[in-house]
């Protein structure tokens, strides 16, 4: 473990300012489910680090200290009102600022299963959420914290993505040990896991491979969506893979280390396969690993990096924020409409148990890829991978290579007479449905209660 100590302080945010709610308020219904959403401030000192040796494939990746600098961010909190309802785990997610603000992109996937008695923080660990002040590809009116309430943020400093990490393991060891305000309000917690999608993941990656061992905060690390590679130490994302004047700004291919001491959970779909990656060599094809008793990777077909699930709880939430901004709300028809949440959640409650009860998950096969490209069947649909119902019963080809939109696959509804032939009897669907759905509860790639939703759903959906 690093001899530095961690010196940090928690305390209340003003409320002033034009906006009578925290940034990243989420449009799912919290007050239905009985949660409560609050927001609080993180200071301290914190640490950067640089590599110390090669970094390999084998994600074995050395660091040494290298500064300490002074911060201010904040912490986005939601938790059952009721502590009772509290289960003794907290989700970690480390906020997306591919969009130049913070996103909440793992509380929208996983929020079915966070929403039973999880606590969930979101932390603005990197600059942009806090620091960014325009360009954004979501509208011109998309700003970090500071620019958006001046009032309320302007306290806030970021440092910069060196610290990054540091931040983020002070906000993670804020939650069992909190100095000045109570982000929990004395919830007794019991288990802490990292989560983080997309330009996040790449983060946790590094997270797993460069810091956890050193600084031995989360019980468990969830990587949703990642390409072939980590992020570097400093800033950016990785993409493209440069070499800069101190070394290689990322490895690629990069796996998981094998000799960690927590299970990490990885959640693939087809979009980072080949895409997201941008080469071969930097696909996550490229890095793909066995499966071990600390390690578990579920690669999802007929799913897509970013899909319309997310699309409907982020873009009212955008709006809502923001104000006018680029319509998503038009590409929800046209981009991928899997069923990628579903098994996320089921993932979530996969991992909980591997934590708390030391369970492991089910291994997946992966999707079946030839050649530098997805395998399909006559539908259009991946071969292999974990297997949903809208893929074993399908309605629809999906995949998650850009059609329409990059990173957000599409949805290319069956023709009828291929539907005829699929199902002949009129609860021929709903009779197929019903089977994938036992398959995959059983496996424990979906939640009973979200396999019984779909059948249902099948009852009543149009052919």
């Amino acid at each position: 473990m690093f001899l530095h100590a961690r010196r940090f302080d928690t305390d209340n945010p003003s409320t002033a300012g034009v906006h009578g709610t925290p940034a990243t308020a989420t449009s799912v219904d919290l007050t239905a489910a009985g949660y409560l959403e609050q927001e609080f401030f993180l200071s301290g000192t914190a640490t950067s680090y640089r590599e110390d040796g090669d970094w390999g494939p084998d994600g074995r990746w050395p660091v040494t200290e290298s500064g300490q600098a002074p911060y201010r961010t904040r912490l986005l909190v939601r938790r059952p009102a009721d502590p009772a309802r509290f289960n003794g785990t907290v989700v970690v997610e480390w906020l997306n600022v591919s969009g130049g603000v913070d996103v909440d992109v793992d509380f929208g996937y996983m929020h079915a299963e966070l929403l039973q008695g999880y606590a969930w923080v979101g932390v603005s660990a990197q600059a942009a959420g806090v620091n960014s002040t325009g360009g954004s590809p979501l509208g011109p009116a998309a700003v970090g914290l500071k620019a958006w309430n001046p009032q309320r943020y302007g306290p806030l400093h970021h440092p910069g993505d060196a610290y990054s990490y540091d931040i983020f393991s002070q906000a993670g060891t804020s939650l069992r040990a909190p100095r000045g305000a109570d982000p929990l309000a004395g919830l007794d917690v019991e288990h802490v896991i990292a989560v983080g999608q997309s330009q996040s993941a790449m983060r946790m990656l590094t997270y797993a491979n460069a810091i956890h061992l050193h600084d031995e905060v989360f019980d468990g690390i969830v990587v949703h969506s990642r390409a072939g590679f980590g992020a570097p130490l400093g800033s950016g994302t990785g993409i493209p893979a440069l070499d800069g004047p101190d070394g290689p700004d990322v490895v690629s291919p990069a796996r998981v280390r094998t000799d960690l001491d927590v299970p990490v959970f990885q959640i693939v779909t087809e979009t980072e396969l080949f895409e997201l990656g941008g080469t071969p060599e930097r696909s996550f094809v490229a890095a793909r690993q066995p499966d071990t008793d600390r390690i578990r990777t579920w690669e999802i077909a007929g799913a897509a990096h970013s899909d319309a699930h997310s699309l409907r709880i982020l873009y009212p939430q955008y709006t809502a924020q923001f104000g006018t901004i680029r319509d998503l709300a038009a590409v929800v028809p046209i981009v991928n409409d899997g069923q990628q949440a579903e098994v996320v959640s089921a993932a979530l409650r996969a991992m909980r148990a591997w934590v708390v009860d030391g369970v492991a998950p089910a291994s997946a096969e992966p999707i079946e890829t030839r050649s530098g490209a997805i395998v399909r069947d006559r539908h259009g649909n991946a071969v292999g991978g974990v297997r949903t119902p809208a893929v074993e019963a399908p309605v629809a080809s999906l995949t998650g290579e850009s059609v329409h939109v990059p990173n957000n696959g599409a949805t290319v509804r069956l023709d009828a007479e291929t539907l005829a032939e699929l199902y002949p009897a009129p609860d021929g669907r709903v009779a197929a449905v019903t089977a994938a759905v036992d398959r995959a509860v059983t496996a424990g790639f979906l939640r009973f209660e979200d396999g019984r939703a779909l059948v249902s759903e099948s009852r009543t959906s149009q052919l």
